[in-house]
């Protein structure tokens, strides 16, 4: 089923789960970076409404043919962008977990046209072979879906538990934004800034700086330090692979050590380099709170998306990474990041608005807790990732050898 389109904007408050591209990644939703339509605006894309346990494929873009399984219960609104996957036949899961083997993903790829904006042709995706098997290698699948979707659950209640915290201990857990109909600024502050738009002087920004500068000392800039250490493909002849990550990476709070690499000479555009320890932080307005700890990897250069602000800390004793992690995704920073954007066509923010947050001093005396939080949710990620590559690989091998081979495989997984 391919979701219908409408002018839609996005409300801040009471509205319905509006479900993107970038929600899907191979076999998992992404239930963090959410935003929300109107109740209307739901009603009149009502076709486009997800049911649990729905396949989601992604229609267009670099991430065209990514798969997943659906598992959210909540109303939740279909983008045109994606495809839904309904079948009489097919156990979901099964479905999905085959979708991502390397069997269905060739046959995905192969559906794919236009080299700018790659999209999914629906002929060829209704025509990919599928091989059946019996109910038990059936059940195993289901059964790892259903262990992973609670591990991540549990790791997004870790990390939306953690931002609440914060707030509270912040005493801005009520903090609600102002709603001025008009606002004044003088010519100092516009000259100071070096911008004239009136989004950059948004009621709502200047009173989330206001109050997090009156529980600071420090600002982001004091503690960190921006790198630009830029990768150009082909400069450096001795490095044949790398683990390249884009904003979509960065879904997850952490970059996944474990991606699979690529020859640098397929990279076409400038690239930043990365390193264990650092944060990358997105500032184009589609991915803001797309913020993600780099995580330690074998011998392999790691580099990122320009569109990344990179963070590296000044010393070793100052603010853990994880704990800044969970202050800048919480709700003031993102308010000041949103409405710090500039430009049309891709509006980001600039580094400076980022490098100049305040601080609060409570997040650096007790980070240790925030730091905790993050290497749990981490560790249950990884377990439900565990869980699902090993129900892939599995369909796999019952494809290149056989099924008892298969389910003896998932039964050491466990």
């Amino acid at each position: 089923m391919h979701p219908q389109e409408i002018v839609r904007s996005y409300v801040e408050s009471d509205g319905v789960w509006f479900f993107r591209a970038q929600n899907i990644r191979p076999m998992i939703i992404d239930q963090v970076n959410q935003v929300f339509v109107s109740k209307k605006d739901a009603c009149l894309l009502s076709k486009n409404e997800l049911r649990h346990g729905d396949v989601v494929i992604t229609r267009t873009g670099a991430n065209a043919g990514d798969c997943a399984l659906f598992t959210a219960k909540e109303q939740t609104i279909a983008s045109s962008h994606t495809f839904i996957v309904r079948s009489s036949y097919w156990p979901h899961s099964y479905l999905t977990t085959f979708l991502n083997s390397r069997f269905g993903r060739i046959q995905i790829i192969n559906s794919r046209y236009g080299a700018a904006q790659p999209e999914v042709a629906p002929y060829y995706l209704r025509n990919i072979w599928i091989p059946p098997f019996s109910n038990a290698l059936y059940e195993k699948v289901e059964h790892c879906f259903v262990a992973s979707s609670e591990q991540i659950k549990f790791a997004t209640e870790c990390l939306t538990k953690a931002e609440s915290t914060l707030l509270d201990a912040l005493g801005l857990n009520h903090w609600q934004p102002p709603e001025a109909l008009h606002y004044e600024r003088n010519s100092r502050d516009v000259f100071a800034a070096g911008r004239l738009d009136a989004e950059y002087f948004h009621p709502a920004k200047s009173r989330a700086i206001a109050d997090l500068s009156a529980l600071s000392d420090y600002t982001v800039g004091d503690l960190f330090k921006s790198i630009r250490d830029l990768w150009q493909p082909g400069d450096d002849i001795s490095i044949d692979w790398v683990r390249n990550y884009d904003l979509t990476d960065a879904l997850n709070p952490f970059l996944e050590a474990a991606k699979e690499p690529v020859e640098s000479g397929t990279i076409a555009s400038t690239k930043k380099r990365i390193a264990p320890g650092d944060l990358v932080v997105s500032r184009l307005r589609s991915y803001l709170r797309e913020i993600a700890l780099v995580q330690s990897a074998d011998h392999i250069p790691m580099v990122a998306s320009t569109e990344f602000i990179v963070l590296r800390s000044k010393a070793v004793q100052a603010l853990p990474v994880e704990a800044l992690l969970i202050y800048l995704r919480s709700l003031l920073p993102q308010i000041i990041f949103k409405w710090s954007q500039d430009g049309s066509n891709h509006p980001r923010f600039n580094e400076k608005e980022l490098l100049r947050l305040p601080v609060p001093r409570i997040l650096i005396n007790n980070s240790d807790k925030y730091v905790k939080v993050i290497r749990a949710m981490i560790d249950e990620r990884k377990k439900a990732a565990k869980l699902l590559t090993a129900a892939k690989r599995a369909v796999e091998i019952a494809i290149e050898s056989d099924e008892h081979t298969a389910l003896a495989y998932l039964e050491l997984q466990h």
